[in-house]
């Protein structure tokens, strides 16, 4: 068994893709994986986000336009999670990301009433949760768990095997590939230097 600790911004560009990476790899391998999601904003994960966002020619708004819309993501993603559940929280999360960055729709108030009725979220529930002191202290429990593991980056995933004696997990930053993934997920698989070598030079991978 896996346990996968998934930290993203919450509307990043590579964010949704290493997710899809993550669940076809879980599906295609027939895991018994225990998923934790974890969304995190900073003013450098917002930052970076913008960096790639730029390198993939996308028409951008600036800074603090994307700020506001990566903390009213966050805050509608804790109030759903508080709400409806950790499953709802993370498809409501998944859409957005999916009109945001795959169908180039802009962020917006509309955008959002749009997903809570496509997966049936009752809005007056969801403001009730997002005006309450709960939010806050859901949000700090992500918070902490991040500046625990010293994450830095975004998306950044963390890896342990629950079958190995080793309470050791791995910790890799940025786009991890498919293919790597697959290997990664592989129980019992050892890789060999090579391939840790590469993962470490592009992915910054480090025990946790």
């Amino acid at each position: 068994m896996f346990e996968i600790f998934l930290f993203i911004n919450p509307i990043g560009i590579y964010c949704y893709e290493i997710e899809k990476r993550i669940q076809k790899a879980i599906k295609d391998l027939d895991l018994d994986v225990c998923y934790h999601f974890v969304p995190v904003a900073t003013v450098g994960t917002v930052q970076e986000d913008l960096i790639r966002r730029r390198r993939n020619s996308q028409q951008l708004c600036d800074l603090s336009y994307f700020t506001l819309a990566t903390n009213h993501a966050l805050e509608d993603y804790h109030a759903i999670k508080l709400a409806y559940g950790n499953k709802r929280a993370r498809k409501f999360l998944f859409a957005l990301q999916q009109y945001l960055n795959e169908d180039g729709t802009t962020f917006s108030c509309q955008l959002v009433e749009k997903i809570y009725q496509e997966i049936g979220l009752n809005k007056a529930t969801i403001q009730e949760f997002k005006s309450s002191e709960y939010i806050r202290d859901s949000i700090d429990q992500d918070q902490k768990l991040a500046n625990q593991w010293q994450i830095k980056k975004t998306p950044t995933i963390i890896i342990f095997n629950e079958e190995k004696e080793s309470d050791s997990g791995i910790l890799l930053e940025g786009l991890v590939s498919q293919n790597d993934l697959y290997k990664l997920l592989t129980p019992d698989n050892e890789h060999d230097d090579e391939y840790s070598n590469n993962l470490v030079t592009a992915n910054h991978l480090r025990l946790v």
